[in-house]
């Protein structure tokens, strides 16, 4: 998902129809650099992330049988392997994209595996912490093309950011109880009665999300297939949030995740396919 997020981005920028920029070799080699580096250094700080939770994860239902809880491979192995491609996925994009995109994944590893992760266990607003490292590919893969910040690239970034909110949302109050074992401080840690502040802030963060969307319409020249899209997408993710705030259960929560599955790979799939009309 973090790589199909960053080639949205790197397509974005593209001025020109997909067809025409691969009729360059070096362009094509730009573009798999750049997602081969967005690749490793996202798997690199899923790794550390894993490392660093493995006593954690040994506590839930969800986790326990990762490589890491189970045994299957050595706390000291995944350390030295979610290093090693870190860095060969940060030296990729140093060398063959450019230095900015490789200090904003830099910059994501870091908020991911030193700030994100120790502050699940400290405090809920580790929520908010978690939407910087999940968004920042969305940018990165703008400016491994562009170089620089963009209006384009900052909106698909924003939309990452905020959709990230009641994704996350719906996924905690699945796995409350998991969570609440393994010592992890979210928005469910007071159990069902945070059910009604959960699904407030999923609807204020979708609508947050929608309205980035359509800002994305304006300003980015993508046409009316698109804006159909995105507004029957909206309408699906509001009312699955809506749903999850008047029943405040498993089945309406797991709604919710999966329109946000849906809102998100449906905005990809728009950019794709607006910019080939």
């Amino acid at each position: 998902m973090i790589v199909l997020t960053a080639a949205t981005g790197y397509y974005l920028a593209i001025p020109v129809h997909f067809e025409e920029y691969c009729s360059s070799f070096g362009n094509i080699l730009l573009f798999l650099f750049a997602m081969v580096g967005t690749a490793l250094t996202s798997a690199g700080s899923c790794v550390l992330n894993n490392y660093f939770e493995r006593e954690h994860d040994q506590q839930m239902k969800r986790t326990v049988s990762r490589a890491l809880p189970s045994g299957i491979i050595s706390a000291q192995s995944a350390l030295l392997f979610g290093i090693l491609i870190s860095i060969l996925g940060l030296s990729i994009l140093y060398v063959y994209v450019n230095i900015i995109t490789a200090v904003l994944s830099l910059i994501t590893i870091f908020s991911y595996v030193f700030l994100y992760t120790p502050l699940k266990r400290k405090t809920k607003l580790s929520l908010y912490a978690g939407t910087l490292p999940g968004a920042l590919p969305a940018l990165g893969g703008f400016l491994a093309y562009t170089g620089e910040i963009g209006l384009s690239g900052t909106l698909l970034f924003l939309i990452v950011l905020f959709w990230q909110i009641p994704h996350f949302l719906a996924l905690a109050w699945i796995y409350r109880i998991d969570y609440k074992q393994a010592g992890f401080k979210m928005h469910t840690y007071e159990g069902d009665s945070s059910a009604k502040r959960l699904s407030i802030l999923s609807i204020v963060y979708t609508m947050c999300a929608v309205m980035s969307s359509l800002l994305l319409w304006q300003y980015s020249k993508l046409g009316f297939v698109y804006l159909l899209g995105v507004l029957l997408l909206s309408l699906f993710f509001l009312y699955a949030c809506i749903q999850f705030m008047l029943h405040k259960d498993n089945k309406s929560a797991k709604l919710q995740l999966y329109a946000a599955y849906a809102y998100l790979s449906g905005i990809f799939l728009l950019v794709f396919v607006n910019k080939q009309l």
